[in-house]
This record gives C-alpha cells, structure tokens and sequence, in this order.
C-alpha cells in the first residue's frame, strides 16, 4: 500500500497538464475564431517534440480553408478538408490565436498564418505533437488508434464496468489510461473520485457495479461542469484558452492540490499518497 507522503495543509498544485475540458475549451476558441478562414502562410521550427516538426510536412496546408476543428480525448484535430493537423499539447503546450504579425514568444514551434488571424503553438517542455496526416488516414495515426471511447461518449459506464473486471489495478490507474477511457488526467480522476466516494487506491476490480455506475456519472458530472467553467488553471498559471484566458475550475476542486486543508464536502483533512509515481489526493471520510 502506498505511503502518506505527510499532511502539512498546503495547496500542492504542480505543473497542470491539459486534460479533457482544457482541450474542449481551446476547441472551442479555435473554431470560433478560426474555422473558413484560409491558410497563406506557415513557419515550423524543425524540433522534436514528442513526434518531429518537419517543416515541409507543413507546406500542403497553403491555401487550404480550417473546415472545422475536432477534439479525440486530448487531441485536437484541425481539418482542412483532404489533410488534417494532428496536434497534442502535452505537459505544457499552448494554442494562442493573435493578430497578425504579433511577436514570437519563447519556445513557439508552429505558426500558421490565416487571413487576419496566426496560430502559434507553444511549447516549452516539448512533449506535445504537431503533425499533419491525410485526413482519410487518421485512423492510421497511432496516437489515435490506441484511444479507447471518449470519456463524455455514451456507453462508457459500461466500458468502464468491463474494464474494471479485468484488472485488480487501483481504480486511479484505469480511468488514467487512455486506451480504457479517452480525455482523463489527474486532475478530473481525482475529482470524479471523489465525487463518487472512491478512494484512488481501491482496487477496480473489487468494486461493486452500483459504485463504477456512481463513478461514471461522476465523471460526466466534472467533466461538464469543468468545460462549462472554461477549463482548470492552477497556481502554474500554465493553461490559456486560444485566446489567453484562464480557465475557473479550481475554485471547485474539493481534493485534488488540496493536501492538509478540508474536503470542501465533509471538512475532513484531506490526504496525499503516491500513486504510480504520481500524485493521488482524496478524503479519508468521504472516499472508501
């Protein structure tokens, strides 16, 4: 069983990495502000981020018009009719819609000019992905073809019943992998969680078909109510929308970065463990 890594009350929000409702949020700026505009121009730096920037696989996109802008769990999707974008944003990626010929900021490894509007994609740790693919190939992309359903799909409450049989995995583990349910990091995983009285440790496999329902419903319920809120930005500061605003979710979180202050549910202290090499956070009263 892990261990309690101490109780000192502390709000311990590290690096915030875009998850589902931030990746929905930036969908939803990009295609009000981007899509039937038309492509005349691109820069892409030749870096490695997760995947290869190759410049010249940029080039196609010329003259093409965004058709719309798709998300798949984490990923965004900007199709430009034959050909796509496949775009990631990894632990620290951005998305930011200016004006034209505003100014390159720091580590910006993508720019693509539209008329009256350019999208930079930003990112500093490096571990997003920017790719463009056929679009009647995306089902090709590796990335995507290992996503299990979307976490706001219907049917996952029975994705998730199926997956939990499998495995005797602490429950955390499975809403955190993306070949079970698509779009879930730590952040709503924590939150579903406790919303549903489940402790992050609670092996899957144990638990009863009337709880991984309450846990699905939970997780609908956060999801929404987090994108409805523009997203989650924490102490980091690090998640924008594409148009630079932060998002209000964690004014509701009730455990997760919350490590010796109250469950905004019981008042109960809530707890820190060590959970696959990550951070799990949950209230000893409310969650069993």
């Amino acid at each position: 069983m892990p261990g309690v890594e101490g109780s000192r009350p502390q709000l311990c929000y590290r690096l915030a990495v875009p998850e589902l409702p931030e990746v929905e949020t930036v969908r939803r700026s990009l295609s009000a502000r981007l899509v039937g505009r038309r492509v005349v121009g691109c820069r892409a730096r030749a870096v490695r981020l997760r995947s290869c920037v190759d410049p010249a696989s940029w080039q196609p996109l010329l003259g093409t018009t965004l058709v719309r802008v798709e998300r798949r769990g984490k990923f965004l999707l900007l199709v430009f009719g034959e050909l796509s974008a496949v775009l990631h944003l990894g632990m620290s990626g951005r998305l930011l819609v200016v004006a034209p010929g505003a100014p390159l900021q720091p580590h910006t490894h993508l720019t693509l000019h539209f008329e009256g509007a350019e999208l930079h994609f930003q990112d500093p740790r490096r571990f997003g992905r920017a790719e463009v693919w056929p679009t009647a190939r995306l089902a090709e992309v590796p990335a995507l073809a290992g996503l299990g359903p979307d976490a706001l799909a219907e049917g996952v409450e029975e994705v998730l019943l199926a997956a939990a049989a499998r495995t005797r995995a602490p429950i955390r583990s499975v809403l955190l992998d993306q070949r079970v349910v698509a779009g879930l990091g730590n952040i709503y995983a924590t939150e579903a969680l406790a919303r549903a009285g489940i402790r992050p440790t609670r092996p899957a496999g144990g638990l009863a078909a009337r709880r991984l329902r309450r846990l699905a419903l939970a997780i609908r319920s956060v999801l929404e109510e987090a994108i409805a809120a523009g997203g989650t930005t924490l102490q980091d500061g690090g998640f924008q929308d594409a148009e630079g605003r932060a998002g209000f979710f964690a004014v509701e979180l009730c455990v997760y970065g919350r490590e010796g202050l109250p469950c905004r549910r019981c008042g109960s202290s809530v707890r820190r463990l060590a959970l696959g090499g990550r951070s799990a956070y949950f209230c000893p009263r409310c969650q069993r």
